[in-house]
This record gives C-alpha cells, structure tokens and sequence, in this order.
C-alpha cells in the first residue's frame, strides 16, 4: 500500500467492500496468531454509512488483544484525499527554534517508538442513545486494540525546539472537505503531545494502510479518535487552541449531565478528550443448561489509563461478581476478561457487565445522554435462554 499514486480519490461502497474482502486473506505481519484467533464466520464489517464510508466491527469479532487490520473499524468525515508517500511530507513549525519538514524516509530515520492501545471513535455508541440524536448511528464496534509505530512527538518538538511558550499543539491533515464544510483541524494540549503522542507510520506491524491515515497519523493514546488526525501534514505549535468549527462547536460534551433530549449550551460543554471507563460482552452463549458452567468473555478500556476490575451481574445489578482479567495488558489498551457462568434456574437471563479503571471510576448504567452522542458507556448485556 506504501506505494499508492491516489491524491484526490474517495473511498466507494464497491472499493471499500474489494479492499475489506482483499484484506481478509492477508494476516497481519507479526500478528497472525491474533488473526487467526477470530473465525472466518466472525469475519466481516458493518457498514454504517455510505458517504463517506464508515464500518465498525462487530463486537462478536473483537476478541483478541490485538484487533486484526481487516477487522479494524473505518471512520471518514468525507471521501478522503489520500496521499502519495514520495511526495508527502510532515512540516513541524510554530512555537519553534527550527521549523522542519521530513519525509516519510526522514521519520524512519528518527528513534522508533512502539504504543498498544485503544482507538475509539467519540461516536461510538451513538446508535444506542434515547432520543436518538443525528450523526452515524455507530453501536459497539468503532473501537479497536492496535500496535502503533513511528516517532514520539517528544522527539519532533525537540529537533524543531519547541519554544516555552507553546501551549497546545495544532493539527492538520491533508483531507480536504467538500464545499463550504469546515476543515478538520483540531488541537491538543501540548503536555499531553509531549507526555504520549506518537506520529505512527505502522500499525500492528504493517505499513499504516490508507484507509487508517496513511502515510502518518496521529497517535493519542487514552483519548477519543477526534485527536488522532490521519493523514497528518502539519504539527504547529501555538500559544493558544486551535479555533474553528472542530474545536468551538464540534466534540464538546456537558460538565453535568442533564435530561434525555436537553441541548446543551456552549458554556455548559467541555472538549471531548479523555475515554470513559467501559466494557463489552463479546462472547456468550445464546443457551446454556441449569449447573453447567458457560463462559462470558469482553474486553474493558479506559483513559485512566489501565482497568481495576470488570464484575458481571446476573439480577440487574442488585449483586456483582468479579471477572478475570487477562494478563496481557499494556497502559491505554483494553483489557481482555472472562467469566464463568452457571446458571442455577432455568428461564431468561440477562447478564450485565460493568468495569471499574484504576482511578476508581466505575461503568455507569446509562451513559450521560449528550446531544451529540458522545462517549456511550453505558453497562453492556447479553440475554441467555437457560434450560432445565
């Protein structure tokens, strides 16, 4: 993919569908345990939305710690304007001693820097709150557990020397939005850029395809994918945020939380950055039988950035038993956890799974409705038919 010559083409339904299906034959390099691990049963893409194509996964399918790239959810603002590698360049100015400008080949050249962690669209969710609220109605699957590769933005601020008063830190991308829409600039604070951010060129060992940002984007880990600005060209560091539609309107979520169906006044919103404490059920059975045990399975996150504990409930959350959790973690990726199940009387039965982050903040049973259907983390179920 590294050698595409595509500056100006969208992404259709039909190309979407060859590519997704071309995919699905290629393992991950490095990784194809991981891929191997979900069936081919399990291996598909929803699609959300036709222009521009977005596709989440479904949550039967995130069952590994490592979320396969075919399998890795699609978000688009618009048909994306995809880069040429040869004749891309990244420009690190603003705020500087040195302004710079480095190839993709110059990236490659700088200390190589590795981060596992969750990228989730804010939206995710959107689908599942009441009153409905307009945008991709999203459910469970805009969410993925990737390796990221590249450079730290530590390291790029450095060689550009980063001025004292550089407060935040601008972004830009090449995708150009149609008409009169808005660019997609945004910016974030620059301790966090310093702290965590990775400009990433890899993803779980493969050249970042263009579909996730090629050549480089953004990585931000323990924030929404509204940070995470794909087919990054600019890096400017500035006194002040970053103005614009994107960052005053867009991605805001309220201080308080308020009534189902209330709109929120600007003053009464904060930007969108850290995720939310959460997990999923990804694995249960439809059916189970009195005193034999069944096994639930799910995956938890939080920007916190690691997962104390996930319980499951079998009463509506009048009592909790805890999960276990799978040892394979790292700061800012899910957490993969299982739970053995044995029914003790046959009839319905609707399992409830809540997670608790390291910092104490526990999975709500409804998320705080916003009226742009952000950050969804309300307890996730799954209903079980239990025989004698």
């Amino acid at each position: 993919m590294d050698t595409m010559d595509e500056t100006a083409t969208g992404l259709d339904r039909r190309r979407f569908l060859a590519l997704a299906g071309t995919a699905a034959l290629l393992p991950a390099a490095g990784f194809s345990l991981q891929a191997a691990a979900v069936p081919n049963s399990k291996r598909r893409m929803l699609q959300v939305n036709g222009y521009a194509t977005d596709a989440e996964t479904p949550v039967d399918a995130l069952t590994t710690y490592i979320t396969p790239n075919d399998l890795f959810f699609v978000r688009h603002h618009w048909n994306p304007t995809y880069q040429n590698v040869w004749r891309w360049n990244l420009t690190v100015d603003g705020e500087v001693e040195r302004p710079v400008r480095l190839t993709l080949a110059d990236l490659k050249k700088m200390p190589r820097a590795s981060v596992t962690c969750v990228l989730q669209c804010a939206g995710n969710g959107r689908g599942l709150y009441k009153p409905v609220v307009p945008g991709v109605q999203w459910k469970y699957g805009a969410v993925g557990n990737a390796r990221w590769t590249g450079v730290r933005v530590k390291d790029l601020l450095d060689r550009a020397g980063v001025k004292a008063s550089a407060g935040h830190l601008h972004t830009s991308g090449a995708d150009k939005p149609p008409g009169k829409v808005p660019p997609f600039n945004r910016s974030i604070e620059i301790g966090k850029a310093l702290e965590d951010g990775l400009v990433a060129y890899e993803m779980n060992g493969e050249p970042l395809a263009p579909l996730h940002g090629a050549p480089a984007r953004l990585v931000i880990p323990g924030w929404a994918g509204d940070h995470w600005m794909k087919w990054l060209t600019n890096l400017s560091a500035q006194p002040e945020p970053q103005k614009g539609f994107y960052m005053e309107t867009a991605y805001k979520y309220p201080k308080e939380p308020g009534a189902p169906g209330v709109t929120f006044k600007p003053d009464e919103m904060r930007p969108v950055t850290e995720l939310f404490v959460k997990s999923n059920i990804t694995e249960a059975p439809s059916r189970a039988r009195v005193g034999e045990a069944a096994t639930i399975r799910g995956f938890a996150f939080s920007g916190a950035p690691d997962i104390a504990k996930v319980e499951v409930s079998d009463d509506g959350g009048q009592t909790w038993r805890p999960a276990a959790l799978d040892p394979q973690h790292d700061p800012y990726a899910w957490r993969l956890w299982s739970f053995r199940y044995t029914p003790a009387a046959a009839g319905r039965v609707t399992l409830l799974a809540r997670a608790t982050d390291i910092r104490g903040s526990e999975q709500p049973k409804e998320a705080v409705w916003n009226q742009s259907g952000y950050l969804y983390n309300g307890w996730h179920s799954a209903d079980i038919e239990v025989t004698a």
